[in-house]
């Protein structure tokens, strides 16, 4: 299996070097003066304000509306599949990217520049991103390293930001909108979607709505059950212009879902109940901005903006024993408000100065609450009691203030800086009902009243050494303030059934300092990037064994959390995409990534293996039809850190929790997940079209040939999900 993955990665570096070859030996390229002005890909997040991608020194991806239709992702999280230096680990209702080899709260999540971070948010896979209507993303922009100095804590990996769809001024009145469907064989998954909006020179207006209903995924071997959930929300934007250059807007997002089925330990029970299941999961997000633009010398751009976000869910852990049948409903509630501004402004003859600052706070209630039914198996009667041990109440409030400086003291050349500024108060309320008797700590180790102040900073330059070719370097440093999640957790984590947690208030926040170094190429037919990194991390909080507790009855390891390890990763990112001609594209991205725990001399958490996709695409004239052929490879993830072998999703069957030796051991001896190449096939056409109406296809063939594979990582799997037809079509008027 090795040396296949071996033979595939070869076979896609080969057709990059391939199409070098037959860039130097079959095209002789143009003189400068007569390449084709390109039109600009923007990007926001990078720089908090529209800036031309090739003049931004962090790496970023865009994946735009064409990409998000011709995929026809399951969640917001599938969509970044493929992507360069993305991983992704999709299963279902769950799946979170791993980005430079962090994921879960050292990455940032934003919905149209909000943050979905929050103070509970936990360190693993978790499901904050995948919790927004499936059909009300219109675009999504990824920033790879660093990105504290924008969005401060939390930023160590990169951000992640979700554009909702948006109606447009126009000059005379345009009323429109789509409606969408989509069905997919493997999980008999059914999404159904419409989108309407309306415009004048004053007014704009956009809303949609969407459902899902999935159902369990199979995969080569058969039924994985249960891995199931149901989904609905939608959107609303409505902006209003007064006079040119000043809009107000008003927009909603909010989704809910309900029914999300977790395969990991579904097994362990003899009643066959599954173990952990959520009934519910809500999330809404309201916000109100103003933007004004041209100003004056002080100011091109003015944001002005407040939002109110809730998250509610509610959580089921299901165990049973010898005589009870017990069932813990945990429920949470997050209160999210916040409020900011932020200035660009450009100086200068020529406008080659821009500075852009600002401000924000936040101000989040976080409380939750537990409730057991614990019924007598014999007699069947069900005692209903509050019982003890959850996170306590409290509140997580941020301030920060930052600033980034463009200078461009030749044409040629940017040199980008910035720093910020941010103070963090985490304060606890706890109550005596709050702690496990005999878990291994006390009222006092609940109490928290902590302050912390960072300040990040960073440094880039992009040198366009030709018209089509750039170099970039940048330096980044970034942190993640601790949260409930590591400060508080106390007894036994939901995807681990080995273990259970000390409450640890003493910790601090977590530090590190990116180089990278790119080359990019742009031209009519080629885009492409290499970039090397280096992310050195410190203060890195890690669970360390504590001896061991007994809860219910049970004894577990202990562990508490602490600032006691450093280490490193590195990596290298590479992408390609060459127009052999005005008919075909070939394509092909490598990501490599490696990391070092230092202290403890073993490998980081969540690193993935040596993984990429390469591909041709084929696309008609005036784009009616298009065919795609994609490879979507990983090698084997031959390093793990040795806490990984008390994690489900390195056993062989998850749904038996834990490895361990008698019934359910680790996936191989030695824990290495056997590396894969899965064959995807995606299509489509426009049926019909009129004007501004038209009528459009899609089939997907996904795993066209069956492949039994698991992907590192992946709690929820035994094995990923088999073949798989998805067909979509959507009538836009």
């Amino acid at each position: 299996m090795v040396v296949t993955h071996s033979r595939f990665s070869i076979l896609s570096l080969s057709l990059s070097a391939l199409l070098v070859v037959h860039l130097s030996a079959a095209e002789v390229p143009p003189q400068e003066s007569e390449l084709p002005d390109e039109l600009p890909t923007m990007v926001i997040t990078a720089s908090r304000t529209a800036q031309d991608q090739k003049w931004v020194p962090q790496s970023t991806n865009v994946v735009d509306q064409k990409r998000i239709e011709r995929f026809q992702a399951t969640t917001p999280s599938e969509m970044l599949q493929e992507q360069p230096g993305v991983w992704v680990n999709q299963v279902a209702a769950q799946g979170s990217p791993i980005i430079r080899g962090q994921m879960g709260n050292k990455l940032v999540y934003l919905w149209d520049g909000i943050r979905i971070n929050n103070g509970a948010i936990f360190s693993g896979p978790n499901p904050f991103f995948n919790q927004f209507p499936i059909d009300g993303v219109g675009r999504m922009e990824v920033v790879r390293g660093a990105g504290s100095v924008q969005y401060g804590s939390d930023a160590i990996g990169g951000v992640i930001n979700v554009f909702s769809k948006r109606g447009e001024f126009s000059e005379s009145l345009n009323v429109g909108g789509d409606v969408y469907s989509r069905y997919g064989s493997n999980n008999t998954e059914l999404t159904n979607a419409a989108n309407v909006h309306m415009s004048n020179k004053e007014w704009a207006f956009s809303s949609g709505w969407s459902a899902q209903d999935a159902g369990n995924y199979h995969s080569s071997s058969g039924p994985l059950q249960p891995t199931s959930f149901r989904s609905s929300g939608g959107y609303a934007n409505l902006a209003y212009q007064p006079v040119k250059g000043h809009i107000f807007r008003l927009s909603w997002v909010g989704n809910e879902r309900t029914d999300v089925s977790s395969y990991v330990q579904s097994l362990l029970n003899a009643n066959g109940v599954p173990r952990i299941y959520s009934p519910l999961e809500r999330r809404s997000i309201v916000k109100i901005d103003y933007t004004a633009k041209d100003l004056g010398f002080l100011s091109d751009e003015l944001k002005v903006y407040g939002y109110y976000q809730n998250y509610d869910q509610v959580r089921e852990r299901r165990v049973q024993t010898a005589t009870l049948f017990n069932n813990t409903s945990t429920g949470s509630n997050q209160d999210v408000w916040g409020a900011g501004i932020q200035n660009a402004a450009t100086f200068g003859e020529s406008k080659k100065t821009r500075l852009v600052y600002g401000m924000d706070y936040r101000h989040e209630n976080l409380s939750s609450s537990q409730t057991l039914n614990s019924t007598v198996l014999a007699t069947g009667v069900t005692n209903i009691s509050q019982p003890p041990g959850i996170t306590p109440n409290g509140i997580y409030e941020v301030f920060d203030t930052f600033v980034t400086l463009d200078l461009k003291p030749m044409d040629k050349l940017l040199i980008n800086t910035g720093a910020r500024y941010e103070h963090t108060h985490l304060q606890t309320q706890p109550k005596l009902s709050d702690v496990i008797p005999g878990a291994g700590y006390t009222l006092n180790d609940l109490i928290a009243n902590k302050h912390w102040n960072a300040v990040t900073w960073n440094v880039g330059t992009v040198y366009q050494a030709t018209r089509s070719f750039d170099l970039v370097a940048n330096v980044s440093t970034g942190y993640r303030t601790p949260t409930y999640s590591d400060l508080l957790s106390a007894g036994t984590p939901v995807f681990s059934s080995l273990t259970a947690s000390l409450p640890s208030t003493m910790i601090n926040p977590e530090k590190s300092i990116t180089y990278e170094i790119s080359a990019r190429v742009h031209t009519e037919r080629l885009k492409g990037s290499l970039t090397g990194y280096l992310t050195k991390l410190s203060d890195l909080i890690v669970s360390t064994t504590s001896g061991t507790v007994v809860i219910g009855g049970v004894t577990y390891n202990a562990t508490r959390n602490s600032n006691s390890a450093k280490g490193y990763i590195t990596g290298i990112e590479f992408a390609l995409s060459y127009d052999l001609d005005r008919h075909f594209t070939v394509f092909n991205n490598t990501t490599w990534t490696y990391g070092q725990n230092q202290s403890q001399n073993v490998p980081l958490r969540f690193i993935p293996p040596l993984y990429g996709n390469f591909g041709v695409r084929f696309e008609s004239d005036a784009k009616k039809y298009w065919v795609e052929l994609s490879e979507l490879w990983a090698g084997p993830l031959i390093r793990h850190n040795t806490s990984d072998e008390i994690d489900a999703g390195f056993s062989v069957d998850p749904a038996l929790g834990s490895p361990n030796t008698t019934n359910n051991p680790a996936i191989n001896p030695n824990f290495q997940i056997p590396g894969f190449f899965v064959t995807n096939v995606r299509s489509g056409v426009k049926v019909w079209e009129e004007g501004n109406r038209s009528f459009s296809l899609t089939l997907n063939l996904n795993n066209v040939f069956d492949t039994k594979y698991r992907q590192a990582y992946a709690q929820q799997q035994r094995q990923a999900a088999g073949f798989n037809v998805v067909v979509g079509g959507r009538l836009t008027f």
